[in-house]
């Protein structure tokens, strides 16, 4: 996989009762999903799914609330 550069800032929001960890760079028109705890990363080496959005976040409960959909919409198999 070709690496990418993610926007700055970046914010992560790990989700413990999924095990995952959804990343969204600023400026990015996606944000990415991983498998275990990623905070603080930058690799894709657990990518689990990327999901394109129509807007930047604008503060942590954004990137909070995507992850949660995102949970919610994907349930584990």
């Amino acid at each position: 996989m070709k690496p990418r550069n993610y926007g700055l800032p970046c914010a992560w929001h790990y989700l413990p009762e999924r095990d995952i960890t959804v990343r969204w760079g600023r400026p990015d028109i996606a944000f990415t999903v991983h498998s275990g705890d990623q905070r603080g990363t930058r690799g894709d080496h657990a990518l689990l799914d990327t999901v394109p959005v129509a807007r930047a976040w604008n503060d942590d409960h954004d990137v909070a609330r995507k992850a949660r959909d995102w949970a919610r919409a994907n349930p584990p198999r």
